[in-house]
């Protein structure tokens, strides 16, 4: 009696394998456009509208510090307080001053008498756009500080570093803690900022999702695919006898054996559960294999209302069924449909009414799909070797 376990069905590796392998065009199409989705809108975010050039002067200060009382050195001026200390008035001011007198000199009461709005314009920016250009950091030692001054403009650049080199003159010069402040390395002129554009990691990024997501796909919609695609998968799971494909060299003796009875041979009704399945034409092609067949309309009929009603609606002693209990079905599966559910709800319906089938034909199948997955060698040799099996089916 037939029966079908799904959840006890053994996954086929080898099957599963081979037909991801037959997609594999498809996991290296998704990786280029994950490479273009991603990569392409990164490229033009950072490259084609990023943001200006920047300029940037670089220097470096040696702080000498002076004694205290004690004989150690001042060492509270940590890299905290050179970050603030760069962006507050007592800077700000004073490079902004220096700005506004090009260069000229400035005692200390002219820089506390200007007004901040003539300093401002003089020096052709504000105080908070001074203050985004300015940047102030210490390495391990705590007596050299590096400025950066970072501008669209290179010729901007180059004033503000000039200008907060004499504030950072000034600055020390105030500070009882600092007893000199010494340029290290002081820029001739401005430097383009190179960007940090990371276009072909955004392209690798995307490619690996992409592929990993389809991969993924792949995976779980073979493993929860329910079609015939081999006939050795529809025997082990229907437990119906496959007489394989339309081309198979078996198909003949098979259908002889399993169609005769006390030497006579009886023509099989042909059935399908897939409404694309036209039977006439399968019905012509198995005799051009010598293997005759037969057509029942009534019961072809009644199997197409058992996809559109409940079981309960079915009526096994339908016209047609009943002479039929006596003679042998043949089942029609089209190859790589989901179809299995169909196939079972068939199936059952039949041995409802005590419709013996014999046998199953796999229709439309995959030619080169089932000799590689039933070649002897490696499966990566068979597949490349039998190339062209599928054009010549």
């Amino acid at each position: 009696m037939w029966e079908c376990s799904y959840g006890k069905e053994p996954l086929d590796i080898r099957l599963l394998v081979l037909r991801f392998l037959r997609k594999s065009p498809l996991v290296v199409l998704a990786a280029l456009v994950g490479a273009i989705c991603i990569g392409g809108p990164y490229f033009l975010k950072k490259v084609t509208f990023g943001p200006a050039k920047e300029y940037e002067a670089v220097t470096d200060f040696y702080i000498d510090y002076a004694l205290q009382e004690s004989g150690e050195e001042y060492t509270y001026f940590n890299q905290t307080t050179w970050t603030q200390l760069i962006t507050d008035d007592v800077f700000t001011d004073k490079v902004l001053v220096y700005m506004s007198w090009d260069g000229m000199s400035v005692d200390e009461e002219t820089i506390q008498a200007a007004p901040l709005p003539d300093i401002e314009k003089a020096a052709g920016l504000t105080k908070q756009q001074l203050r985004e250009y300015l940047y102030a950091t210490m390495l391990s030692d705590t007596r050299i500080v590096t400025t950066t001054v970072t501008t669209n403009d290179p010729e901007l650049t180059m004033r503000i570093e000039k200008a907060l080199i004499r504030a950072m003159e000034d600055f020390g010069n105030e500070q009882k803690e600092i007893e000199e402040v010494r340029i290290l390395q002081e820029p001739a002129e401005a430097s383009l900022v190179v960007a940090d554009v990371r276009t072909f990691r955004a392209c690798m990024l995307g490619a690996v999702i992409f592929a990993f997501v389809t991969g993924l796909y792949l995976l779980l919609y073979f493993v929860l695919d329910e079609g015939i695609h081999v006939p050795v998968a529809f025997e082990r799971r229907f437990g119906v006898p496959m007489l394989g494909t339309i081309c198979s060299g078996e198909l003949p003796a098979l259908a002889k054996k399993l169609f005769l009875e006390d030497e006579k041979f009886f023509k099989p009704v042909l059935v399908t559960a897939d409404e694309t399945v036209e039977l006439e034409q399968v019905k012509t092609v198995l005799e051009d294999r010598e293997v005759e067949t037969e057509r029942n309309e009534e019961l072809e009929k009644s199997l197409r209302g058992l996809y559109q009603k409940t079981y309960e609606e079915m009526e096994c002693n339908e016209s047609g069924v009943e002479e039929l209990q006596s003679k042998k079905l043949m089942l029609v599966v089209k190859a790589g449909a989901h179809n299995g559910k169909r196939i079972e709800k068939l199936l059952g319906f039949c041995r409802m009414c005590d419709l013996n089938v014999v046998a199953a034909l796999l229709w439309e199948a995959d030619e080169r799909l089932i000799k590689v997955y039933e070649a002897p060698e490696h499966v990566l040799h068979a597949w490349r070797c039998r190339r062209s099996v599928g054009k010549k089916a």
